[in-house]
């Protein structure tokens, strides 16, 4: 197969030849004779760009996130609990009811369990956090999952997880497989070739019962699962299907900014200072069992104190890798980061989605905040994700939110801190277009300027030389 009359970021018209997965040549347009036995895809002059990666994605969250009723816009548990209301009308009554998009921290009112149970009677409600780290639930929910539900019917950290996992436990496995399919299709509609799925319930055992993927995933492995992950012989890179490989050991060290949960040296308004879910010798036990399995890795870490207790154990240890989300940094740290060689996996458009909650709970320090161009100038590698699905699966909304640092119209947020096109293209992808490397590409039907990322018009998606999407 032969991709022709496609430019490149340089301008360069050229055609690439694709054989066996790889990208076989690239000469000048129209130097090449006939066209290739299996056919020639004109790009007609639209750019070329290497594949797409998600570098942090909750696969199985996002496929059924896309299903459910959003509640990210409202302003109050009482508008929510309308929402909630309206919704179950249309609902079948045997099935939970699930709302995603839950930010609380900037309700005007708290979220009561009472509120819940007087919209849903003896129906089982959830909503969940926008960043994933909490749940509110009616009462009816509890009794579902056999969880003990507080007055306020608010579930925070390891135990909204766990309630997650059971939630997400009763949908068949049948549905289950058809919404990750779909949610597949709909990322590689977007030019996604690949990305790293971090979900939380044994997603490398998930992944072996699947027949593969028609984009690459790398499955992350969680401290819980690691007895099971040691006796498959799991290290990072192993292969589950041709497209599928063992990823990064995933350690979760502290909260969220939007719980009040993010680990952080200054209090918060209400005087705490969140949570440390996994003490410094505890993560440097996990780490080293897990280098000594082969498996690299990527340590939850938002807070700055929570950041500083990882890096104090990368230095320790000796062990490095990726820090997820690094949303709050001191100078001292990010300087750290690059003489310790760490990757940070950034999530951008969290910055926009937190840019309220930063000046409510971290006044005074929006300067250390989501720091990507100073994590760059420091020397630390960065690569670029969306957590889906606290966002959406979508590079091009990441890149967006990176260089712009702005969205609907917004002012700028710490616009010195944002990063032009080409550097947000380098963070999201693994793959130049060379000879030899695999045939990840992609073609889109617009130029790479900041103004248009959010809603780049995708032409082509192509994955080791397969064609996963195209309107040409």
């Amino acid at each position: 197969m032969r991709i022709t009359r496609a430019r490149l970021q340089d301008d360069s018209l050229v055609d690439v030849e694709v054989a066996d997965g790889r990208i076989a040549a690239v000469t000048p347009a129209g130097s090449a004779a006939a066209a290739t036995a299996d056919g020639d895809l004109d790009l007609d002059g639209r750019i070329l760009v290497p594949g797409l990666w998600d570098e942090h994605v909750h696969l199985g969250q996002w496929a059924a996130h896309r299903r459910r009723i959003s509640i990210l816009d409202v302003g109050s548990a009482a508008e929510a609990a309308a929402r909630i209301r309206d919704a179950l009308r249309t609902q079948p009554a045997d099935e939970p009811l699930v709302a995603v998009g839950m930010r609380e921290g900037l309700w005007s009112d708290a979220p009561s369990r009472a509120l819940l149970d007087a919209v849903a009677g003896d129906r089982a409600v959830t909503a969940i956090s926008a960043d994933l780290h909490a749940t509110w639930s009616s009462s009816a929910m509890g009794r579902m999952l056999g969880v003990e539900l507080p007055g306020d019917g608010m579930l925070r950290e390891a135990p909204s997880f766990a309630a997650m996992r059971t939630l997400e436990a009763t949908v068949d496995d049948t549905t289950r497989e058809r919404w990750i399919r779909d949610a597949l299709a709909a990322a590689a509609s977007r030019g996604v070739v690949g990305i790293t799925d971090l979900d939380l319930d044994d997603a490398v055992g998930a992944w072996s019962r699947r027949s593969g993927s028609p984009i690459r995933v790398e499955v992350g492995v969680y401290p819980h699962d690691l007895d099971a992950a040691e006796a498959r012989g799991d290290r990072t890179g192993r292969a589950i299907h041709d497209r599928v490989h063992v990823g990064p050991l995933k350690v979760i060290t502290d909260g969220s900014l939007g719980t009040r949960t993010a680990y952080c040296h200054d209090p918060y308004p209400d005087g705490g200072r969140g949570l440390l879910e996994v003490p410094p010798e505890q993560l440097a036990a996990v780490l080293t069992r897990g280098a000594g399995m082969g498996l690299r890795p990527a340590v939850h870490a938002i807070g700055d104190a929570a950041l500083a207790h990882v890096l104090d154990v990368f230095e320790a240890t000796g062990i490095t890798g990726r820090i997820e989300h690094a949303q709050l940094a001191t100078d001292a740290d990010v300087a750290r980061m690059g003489a310790l060689g760490v990757t940070a996996s950034i999530q951008p458009e969290h910055m926009l989605d937190d840019r309220e909650l930063i000046a409510l709970y971290w006044a005074g320090r929006e300067r250390l905040a989501y720091r990507i161009r100073s994590l760059l100038d420091a020397g630390v590698g960065v690569i670029l994700g969306s957590d889906a699905p606290v966002a959406p699966l979508d590079p091009w909304v990441s890149m967006a939110a990176a260089v712009t640092r702005s969205r609907d119209g917004d002012v700028p947020w710490q616009p010195h801190e944002g990063i032009d096109v080409a550097t947000a293209l380098a963070c999201s992808v693994r793959s130049t277009i060379a000879v030899g490397l695999p045939a990840d590409l992609v073609a889109i039907d617009g130029p790479l300027e900041a103004e248009r990322l959010r809603s780049m018009p995708v032409a082509l998606t192509m994955v080791g030389g397969d064609v996963l999407h195209s309107t040409l």
